[in-house]
Formats: C-alpha cells, sequence, structure tokens
C-alpha cells in the first residue's frame, strides 16, 4: 500500500464522474435549448424585430431559473449520497484515504461539472456573437457577466448543499432543509414584518417589505436576476459565503461521526434548534394569518397557539422519521414559557421603540403621506419631505398624539385611514412609523400641514409650471366619455396656469377630505418637453368660471348634456354582493326594473346630481348615470349633507 495518497485518485474520479456526470449533461441541454438554441431559431430578419432581450438571463429565464435552483442542490444530494447509505459510508471511509482528500475531491468535481455546461453555452454564444449579429441586442460584456453571475449563484447553492449534507444523514432532508436555510433569512423578515406590527405600534412592516431584502436569500435574488443588477458589497458577501460554506463544510465533515447515516440530522445540538426554529416559524406564519385576516388579540394569540402546535409535531416527525410521535411535554412547556415572556415584554414597550420621537433640533427634514407608497413614487425625483421648522413640529406633536391615543384607537376596525411618517435626522438615521388612525380626531394638525405653502408646493405640480413657458393643457373629463378639451392660445394658457395656481392656494384641507370624485384631470405641457399633473376638483370654482367664459367648459368636463337620464335609488332597497363582486351593468338593470328607483331627466337636476356624487359605492343613495352616445353606465353615491333636496323629497 502507498505510503502516500495522492490527493486526485483517478479511480474515484471516474467513479463520481460516471455516477453524477448524468446531472451535468442535463444542466447543459437544458441551457442549450434556452440559449444557443432560441438564438438559432430567431436568426431571421422578420423575428429579429419582435425581439427585446438585452442580457442573456432573458432567454427563457424561467427555464434558466429552474435549471440554476435545482440542479447545484441535485448535484449536492446525489454527490455526498455515500454519507446517507450505510453500506456506501462504510466503503468510503474504510479506503485508506482521509477524510479530508475525500471531501475535497468530491467538493472539487462537482463544482467542475457545474462549470463545464455553463463554459460551453457561453463559448458558444461567443463564436454566434458575430454571425447572428448579437451586438444589436447586447455587449459582448453581457456574455462574460452571465457567465460569471451563474456560476457564483451555482457554487453558493451547491455549496450551500453540501453543508447541509454534512449536518443530515437523509437525501430528502438534505435536499429540503437546503431550500430552506438559502430562503430563511428572506422568510424571516417577513414573517416578522407580518408580526411585529401587533406589538410595536407604528412598525412600518410595508417598508421594510418593499426595502430591497432580496438579497439576504440567494434564492429569491438569483429570481430576480435578468432585470436587477447584483451590486459589489452582495457579490462580494457570496464570495465570503462561497468561501466559507467550504471550509466550513470539510470541518463539519470531519467532526461527523459514521453511525451518523440515516438520521434526519446528525449532530445533537442541530436536533432542538431545528425544532424550535420550525416551531417558532410556524408559529409566526400562524400568527400572521389569524391576525391578519380575523384580527383581535385572542385570535392572534389562537393564531400563535395553532401554528406553534403544527411546527412542533412536524418537527418530531421529521426526527424520528414517524408519523406516530412521542411529544416531549419539558421541552414544548419550556419554548412556551419563552415566548410568554417575551409576549410580556412587548406589551411594556421594553425596547422604548413605540415612544422614540425625535427632537425637532435633530431632524433634518420629515416625509409626512398617507402611504408607503407615497414615499417610493418612483415618478417623484425624490420622495416629498417638509423641511421648514413649523411642519416638522406639527408632525412630531401630531405624531405624539397618536401614540398617547394608541389604547383608544389604534385597534378599532372603522380606522382605514394611515398616517405615514419617515424622519431623516441630521446624523444620517432614520426613524420611520406607519399608523392606522382616524384622521378626523387629528384634523386640526393635518388642517395645518395641508394648507401650509410648504406642503401645498412639495405636493402640486402646479408650482413648477412657469406660466410664460407653457405650450399646451389638455383636460380630460372624468367618465365615459371621449371628449377633452385643449388650450394652446398663448394668452389662454397664461391665464389658466394662474388662475390654477391661485385654486390651489386657496383650497382648504377640507377640499381633500370629502371624497368629491375630480371634474377632469390636467395635463400641462411647458418648458422643454416638461409635463405636470393635476385633478380638477369641484371646488375649484373660478377655473369653471373661466373655462365657461371662454366657451371650454363643455369639453372639459361631463355636464347634463352627455347624460339621457339618471336613476336614484337607496342602497338598502338593492342587493349588492360586495364580497363576490359586481357590475355596473347588472346593478343598473336591477334599478331599470325596480319600482322603487326615481328617474332623472331634468338637466338642472342632473347637474345638481353631477356636483354632490361621490364615487364610491357605498353611501346612502346610490345614483346611475346613462350615457346615451357612449352607451356607457357611471355609478356614484349620495351620503349625508350632498344628498340633493329633490332626491331627499322623493324617497321621504
Amino acid at each position: 500500500m502507498p505510503s502516500k495518497i495522492s490527493l486526485v485518485n483517478k479511480e474515484i474520479w471516474k467513479i463520481i464522474t460516471r455516477s453524477i456526470g448524468w446531472v451535468s449533461i442535463i444542466y447543459f441541454l437544458g441551457l442549450f435549448f434556452s440559449i444557443p438554441l432560441e438564438i438559432l431559431m430567431t436568426v431571421s430578419e422578420e423575428q429579429r424585430k419582435f425581439i427585446d432581450i438585452d442580457n442573456l438571463f432573458q432567454y427563457h429565464f424561467q427555464i434558466q431559473i429552474i435549471l440554476n435552483m435545482s440542479i447545484p442542490v441535485l448535484m449536492a444530494v446525489f454527490l455526498f449520497r455515500f454519507l446517507q447509505v450505510k453500506q456506501y459510508s462504510d466503503l468510503m471511509h474504510s479506503l485508506p484515504v482521509k477524510r479530508e482528500a475525500i471531501f475535497h475531491q468530491y467538493a472539487i468535481i462537482g463544482v467542475i461539472l457545474l462549470i463545464l455546461p455553463v463554459l460551453l453555452i457561453a463559448i458558444i454564444v461567443l463564436i454566434l456573437y458575430q454571425p447572428f449579429f448579437l451586438y444589436d441586442f447586447y455587449n459582448i460584456g453581457e456574455i462574460f457577466k452571465w457567465l460569471g453571475i451563474t456560476l457564483m449563484y451555482n457554487i453558493l447553492i451547491y455549496l450551500a448543499g453540501i453543508f447541509v449534507g454534512m449536518v443530515s444523514g437523509l437525501s430528502a432532508v438534505q435536499g429540503a432543509l437546503t431550500y430552506i436555510i438559502l430562503l430563511l433569512p428572506v422568510g424571516l423578515i417577513i414573517l416578522l414584518a407580518f408580526n411585529l406590527p401587533f406589538y410595536l405600534y407604528g412598525y412600518p412592516s410595508q417598508y421594510y417589505l418593499e426595502s430591497k431584502f432580496e438579497k439576504f436569500s440567494p434564492l429569491v435574488s438569483l429570481a430576480q436576476i435578468n432585470y436587477r443588477v447584483s451590486g459589489a458589497p452582495e457579490i462580494a458577501v457570496y464570495l465570503i459565503l462561497i468561501l466559507s460554506l467550504y471550509w466550513l463544510s470539510l470541518w463539519v465533515y470531519k467532526k461527523r461521526k459514521l453511525e451518523g447515516v440515516s438520521q434526519a440530522l446528525v449532530f445533537p445540538i442541530t436536533k432542538p434548534i431545528f425544532k424550535y426554529g420550525t416551531t417558532f416559524c410556524t408559529m409566526l406564519l400562524g400568527g400572521m394569518y389569524f391576525g391578519e385576516m380575523r384580527g383581535g388579540m385572542g385570535w392572534l394569540i389562537a393564531g400563535y397557539v395553532f401554528g406553534a402546535l403544527i411546527g412542533y409535531v412536524i418537527a418530531e416527525m421529521v426526527l424520528q422519521k414517524s408519523w406516530r410521535v412521542t411529544i416531549h411535554l419539558k421541552g414544548l412547556m419550556i419554548y412556551t414559557a419563552a415566548m410568554a415572556v417575551l409576549f410580556i415584554l412587548f406589551q411594556f414597550d421594553f425596547t422604548q421603540y413605540e415612544k422614540n420621537i425625535p427632537a425637532a433640533k435633530e431632524i433634518e427634514q420629515v416625509h409626512f403621506s398617507e402611504s408607503y407608497y407615497l414615499y417610493s413614487d418612483i415618478d417623484r425625483d425624490e420622495p416629498l419631505y417638509l423641511r421648514e421648522y413649523e411642519n416638522i413640529d406639527l408632525v412630531r406633536r401630531l405624531h405624539k398624539e397618536i401614540v398617547e391615543n394608541k389604547n383608544i384607537d389604534h385597534r378599532e376596525s372603522n380606522d382605514q385611514d394611515t398616517a405615514f411618517i419617515v424622519y431623516e435626522l441630521k446624523n444620517g438615521e432614520k426613524i420611520v412609523r406607519n399608523y392606522k388612525i382616524d384622521k378626523t380626531k387629528y384634523r386640526p394638525f393635518y388642517k395645518l400641514i395641508y394648507e401650509s405653502d410648504e406642503y401645498k408646493t412639495a405636493t402640486n405640480e402646479i408650482y413648477k409650471v412657469e406660466a410664460d413657458e407653457t405650450t399646451k393643457i389638455t383636460i380630460t373629463p372624468s367618465g365615459p366619455v371621449s371628449k377633452r378639451a385643449t388650450i394652446t392660445d398663448p394668452d389662454e394658457l397664461k391665464e389658466a396656469v394662474e388662475i390654477l395656481t391661485e385654486e390651489v392656494d386657496s383650497a382648504a384641507y377640507e377640499d381633500s377630505q370629502n371624497h368629491v370624485e375630480p371634474y377632469a384631470y390636467i395635463e400641462i405641457f411647458y418648458g422643454d418637453s416638461k409635463k405636470a399633473y393635476m385633478q380638477w376638483n369641484p371646488s375649484y370654482t373660478k377655473f369653471e368660471k373661466w373655462l365657461k367664459e371662454n366657451s371650454l367648459l363643455e369639453e372639459a368636463r361631463v355636464t347634463s348634456n352627455d347624460i339621457s337620464y339618471a336613476l336614484v335609488m337607496k342602497a338598502e332597497d338593492l342587493e349588492i354582493n360586495h364580497a363576490r363582486g359586481f357590475s355596473y351593468e347588472d346593478i343598473f338593470e336591477d334599478m331599470k326594473q325596480s319600482n322603487l328607483a326615481m328617474k332623472i331627466t331634468n338637466k338642472e337636476q342632473i347637474e345638481s346630481s353631477l356636483k354632490n356624487a361621490r364615487g364610491f359605492i357605498d353611501g346612502e343613495y346610490l345614483i346611475a348615470f346613462y350615457f346615451e352616445e357612449q352607451r356607457a353606465i357611471d355609478i356614484k353615491n349620495f351620503n349625508g349633507e350632498n344628498v340633493p333636496d329633490f332626491i331627499k323629497n322623493h324617497f321621504e
């Protein structure tokens, strides 16, 4: 017997290649079908007109992703299957070869078998690049980018599979746990984001869910690679993970005992981690479902209990390899006690999260709106910010008032309004909060903020428009009509912009909260191909008068002349199933056939109805406008003070 065994044993390499080479061949064929074959099939000039591709990932992206997520895991599972089968394990470890040598041989040949198909495809595409004029779609650097990124993700997923294989004694568990571990960071972020608002008043779950957390999971990041560029820090982290997983897997393999074959988890320390980790995740899942769907602390706790029990039983089934499991009550009770302590701590806001309102002198600027999506609006150059001390102080005082009223209104089912606040501090930090509130309780604060010059300037694009630079204004009515008004006369353009600016200047907070549908949508063209958008609200009476004086009113909004007649009924007399859905046509037919419907043909009454109607089907009265020319229907509602007197009198 030789005194020294070569690291690269040719016979072992041959055995490995014969037993696992088929995975590499399948990978090559799948990639060939996805990229080179697709290039060959779209060679004609006619077909090229319909190609919209700027990188290699866009060729059959779904197929590439399936291959890149599954092949590395299959390679890891089948390559290290000798660790899961007793006879095979005994044979391998009886050879006069050190464990390090066995690991290096198997791990390295797996990497080679993953690299070869990707490298061959890249070479084929390089050969096709010039003859098939691929430079019309992407530069040659995209080929090398595809090669590098694909190999990086493949090797990372492959080594994650190897690491899991070192701690597992079952191939099925190895495969499943590999995907669970790769998805775990993102999964925990999602579960915590949905659960923390129940304990941390003001926790902005949507803000964190929309923050780019996909980089925390290679699988999620890979699924977005065709339109999202991996940054240098992300790539650096993945490369460090690749090296760490390789040497960590080797270290664990050297510590692994041979009798761990056929056990779900080989090391005793991993069993409680798996058991209680699974219990914790399913507990959060249960709480998320019951809390979001049903609401209330009782349902939330029921969801936690149900989810925890399900997770605990599943974990025991995996560890005991049987559906007939023995429940260890001691461990379950310890877990329950730990969660109860954590629950109690959150009730006392031990982190002081809810009371953390920065001092005005610490704040550089503040965003205040009704939604995270207004903060992240991609159509804006930057989010809406308030920088004046008076407005910053108003937002702080409103924030403090909301927190003080936590126990009064934050869990009320009728609180449908949202207050989204982002403080950007002078030290570069951010404090983000999101609250479900009843805005009417905080009307004085909202009125002062919304009517401030700074807030109006930040939220209305009309202030960006120079009247002298305006080239065209189009006014598109809100409703099922095809008409619109266009203004091109320089004098009229200047007058229109000045009047619209005055209307916004004098607009009251109440005008923005009455839920009246705008008369029309205005598009202002100015400067060098710039555009500004705004709504024509019913409160803009000066603008309406100006349009009428310039013979533009009839084309600028829906008027009684567009409507043949209208039908009005009490909402309670109509059977509308909001849960199952409804159509305007069905509601209109029901109103036509009902003896309780009021028919309006008088033009003045139709005009009055248009000005008072609201754009939701949830009021005391419903009104259906019928447009003869378009053969269209528009349904709105009246409620409270908005109900015209002639309608009230009819139904009394």
